[in-house]
């Protein structure tokens, strides 16, 4: 079994696998290098997304370079926000025999019932130098005779933590990413997420190169997976730091003897003896665990400047525009119209509230609604924030909604700018009289008599006595009968989706072979299980509005252990590779999670 698994290292290379779902079929060549000597091997990979299968592969003619080895295929999966995608890599090791820049062609892949190509690339090819023959790319998991350990490691596995800009304002975004680099067979995961105090903070939901993929780096390629990428936002001036992230890795070497029963030339000769005779053993393998530590990062936040800045900012840093309007003309008194504030443009928008308005006399305002387009996928975030504030008032006439005030901090031209919408007219009608409905089944009982006020103690007597006689007259009346509700059709009545239901995706990959996979479908799982519960018209709600949810519903310690369920699901997403946990005990609490919601009374 270990020999397989080497075996399959061997000729594949080590693709971690993550998982993720794209549905689109795309073809890429990925080369090791693209500058090379003449007597240097380097590898290719045609990378197929979206595809574990294909009816065809066409590589294209490679007359100018020696083919070291067939190809070799492989199949994995990758994972990108949440989703599951399939892939498959066709790899050849190539030597040029020629100097200059030479072109390799398009290939051809069927697959799914379509053809699809593959851009054309060059190599570069420089002069051979004797002395480098040795130096030949070969794949970083070989301990080479007379290699280090901890040297070989920490050249081929780090991790780098960049930020965009060292120095800013405040409220002013700042990218911040954190990726591991490997060229090594390596399983990885995240212990310590990197501290973001004094920030606000917002992920980006979808990286721009996916989870996995593939970097140059110092001149040599390595497999890059992203740990975190995230917007922030300083909330106070002063130097900010930004803590570690800590990785631990689970690495294997493979020792290569290149001694071999047969005479050889170059260490790929003897990795190619070596593979032909499966003579890999597990002694042969070295493991090292080492954690690694991103670099502290530190960024200098400025305070705004105060020079020329309006009364009415309200902390809005970034590019900006305004619209603002009445979405009804004319009202009748003590009705409710709306004005609608759009925000557009590129910045902080997280953190923009609604702009102050000045109401005339006479009217009563409320509590905004908002509603927000944003894309968080670009830095900074653009997007569309909307609020509608909805007012009333309470008696005819012509009011004037005055100019509507927005200022912003430019950060590229450290200037203000305010934005002035034109004032908005009004026109509010007498109240209407609204009719009382009645229903039909409402039983109305006889009115009662006027009394003529008595004093003295005849007036009390008479009072009793007509107050028994009212009595007496209620009890022989008939009760009334509630209102007749017409039964459903037991086929117009939609069953409510089991838990069973809820978890089934999830159970039927609890034992397989991608753990991603199942904490993935588990947390959607019982994401879907609480916006059928409670009814949430949302399908993009997140994890802290779900939260939210059961707290207004008096649930704080459901809550919690939702919380705490999505948090492990994330974290084990997250993890580059694998994560060691129990899937099973984490099922089960799902489960009891789920039946604690059904068997909680909800609040009124």
């Amino acid at each position: 079994m270990l020999q397989h698994r080497l075996y399959r290292l061997l000729v594949a290379g080590f693709l971690l696998l993550s998982f993720t779902s794209a549905a689109q079929v795309k073809l890429s060549i990925i080369p090791s290098k693209t500058v090379v000597q003449q007597n240097e091997s380097f590898q290719l990979q045609f990378v197929i997304e979206g595809a574990s299968q294909v009816d065809d592969f066409i590589p294209p003619s490679f007359r100018n370079f020696e083919q070291l080895s067939g190809f070799e295929q492989t199949t994995g999966y990758t994972w990108v926000n949440g989703a599951l995608s399939e892939y498959m890599t066709y790899s050849i090791i190539l030597r040029p025999k020629i100097k200059g820049r030479l072109p390799i062609a398009s290939a051809i892949v069927k697959a799914k019932g379509k053809t699809y190509t593959s851009s054309p690339i060059s190599i570069f090819v420089k002069e051979a130098i004797a002395t480098k023959q040795a130096e030949e790319e070969r794949p970083d998991y070989y301990l080479m005779p007379g290699e280090n350990v901890k040297e070989k490691i920490a050249k081929n596995l780090f991790i780098k933590a960049t930020v965009d800009k060292r120095s800013c304002y405040v409220g002013e975004p700042v990218l911040a990413t954190f990726k591991l680099f490997t060229r090594l067979d390596s399983e990885s995961k995240v212990v310590k997420r990197p501290s973001l105090n004094g920030f606000s903070v917002v992920d980006m939901e979808e990286p721009e190169a996916g989870l996995f993929s593939k970097e140059m780096y110092n001149g040599k390629m390595y497999n890059c997976y992203l740990i975190r990428k995230v917007q922030l936002f300083p909330l106070q001036s002063g130097e900010l730091v930004i803590e570690p992230v800590e990785v631990e890795n689970l690495v294997r070497l493979i020792k290569a003897n290149t001694r071999s029963s047969k005479e050889t030339n170059t260490w790929l000769d003897a990795v190619m003896e070596k593979m032909k005779e499966a003579d890999v053993t597990s002694g042969d393998v070295i493991e090292e665990r080492i954690v690694l530590k991103s670099d502290s990062l530190k960024v200098k936040v400025l305070d705004l400047p105060e020079k020329n800045k309006p009364e009415n900012f309200n902390g809005a840093v970034g590019s900006f525009s305004m619209e603002a309007s009445l979405l009804e003309k004319s009202i009748a008194a003590n009705d409710y119209a709306t004005l609608r504030v759009v925000i557009k443009g590129k910045g902080n928008l997280p953190m923009i509230t609604a702009p102050v308005v000045s109401w005339p006399s006479g009217v009563d305002s409320f509590d905004a609604k908002l509603n927000e387009q944003l894309d968080k996928h670009t830095a900074p975030i653009s997007g569309t924030k909307t609020f509608d504030i909805p007012f009333a008032v309470s008696k005819a006439g012509s009011f004037t909604i005055p100019r509507i005030n927005f200022t912003y901090f430019d950060e590229h031209t450290k200037t203000y700018h305010t934005i002035t919408s034109d004032s908005m007219q009004l026109n509010v009608t007498a109240a209407v009289k609204r009719k009382v409905p009645v229903f039909k089944n409402e039983v109305v009982e006889a009115a009662t008599p006027r009394w003529v006020w008595v004093s003295g103690v005849g007036g009390c007597l008479l009072m009793v006595i007509a107050g028994v006689l009212v009595f007496q007259h209620k009890r022989s009346q008939p009760k009334p009968q509630p209102p007749i509700v017409e039964q459903a059709n037991e086929e117009d009545i939609q069953p409510q989706k089991t838990i069973q239901a809820y978890l089934q995706p999830a159970a039927y990959v609890l034992e397989g072979l991608h753990p991603k996979q199942f904490y993935s479908l588990l947390l959607q799982g019982v994401q879907d299980f609480l916006i059928e519960r409670y009814q949430l018209e949302s399908q993009n709600i997140s994890n802290t509005q779900l939260a939210h949810v059961l707290q207004a519903n008096h649930q704080p310690g459901l809550a919690e252990t939702f919380q705490e369920l999505a948090q492990a699901c994330e974290l084990a997403v997250f993890s580059p590779v694998q994560i060691a946990d129990d899937r099973t005990q984490l099922f089960n609490k799902a489960k009891e999670f789920m039946q604690a919601v059904d068997n909680t009374e909800p609040a009124s």
